[in-house]
């Protein structure tokens, strides 16, 4: 059996809430990665006093549109690299039909959705990927579906398509979205184990850059 791939050296930034953050994390730091998380206060606050915790960790508030870009230059400037940025896509709706949703409240499934992880990807590009390179992954957190949560993952989808085109081949874009058919905690570990395969190797290209995770042990597959 072939040595597991490491992340010595390499920094990565993780954005987001929730249990994918702790379990994300702790694989990360398993290869070795420096990992800094940017997230709300009371997460990130808790995540830093367990054992094993990531080398920095950053307050954010979830309706701060500058606070991914503040988390990527503080990054940047405290480590003086930034190889892999990895938001964990919260779906932020009950799910429901879109016929009963408040229209406001599309709003907010598509700041924490959308708008939010194209801040902090311009930030990352900009401020040090363009010039050096390196690789986005979103992950979708929730394995739930519904009417709202559905329309804001066909919209990430295509962020991700056009995001993947335009940065090639300097950079990586991937996102990874849950089938149906898959449970919830088969889909978080799976998520980590995929996570990791992205990030310690260049993805095969046949795949594209929207994977479905399906089964588990993980076996991501394109985007139809």
């Amino acid at each position: 059996m072939g040595r597991q791939p490491t992340l010595t050296g390499r920094v990565v930034l993780v954005t987001g809430e929730g249990d994918l953050v702790a379990t994300a994390a702790g694989a990360l730091l398993a290869r070795d990665a420096r990992v800094v998380l940017a997230g709300p206060g009371a997460e990130v606050a808790r995540l830093a006093a367990l054992p094993g915790a990531p080398v920095l960790a950053l307050p954010c508030g979830r309706d701060d549109l500058t606070a991914p870009g503040r988390a990527v230059d503080t990054v940047v400037e405290r480590f003086g690299r930034l190889d892999h940025l990895v938001n964990l896509v919260a779906a932020g709706s009950r799910p429901g039909p879109l016929m009963e949703l408040d229209p406001l409240a599309l709003r907010g499934v598509l700041h924490g959705g959308l708008v939010t992880p194209l801040a902090c990807i311009q930030r990352a590009y900009w401020r040090w990927m363009a010039a050096h390179g390196g690789s986005v992954v979103n992950v979708v957190v929730d394995a739930a579906r519904g009417g709202p949560r559905d329309a804001a993952l066909a919209g990430l989808t295509e962020l991700t398509e056009w995001l993947a085109a335009e940065l090639a081949p300097r950079v990586d874009v991937h996102t990874l979205v849950p089938s149906p058919s898959l449970g919830a905690g088969e889909y978080r570990a799976g998520a980590v184990e995929v996570l990791c395969d992205l990030l310690t190797r260049r993805a095969n290209p046949a795949q594209g850059p929207v994977l479905v995770l399906s089964e588990y042990p993980a076996c991501p597959s394109r985007a139809a």
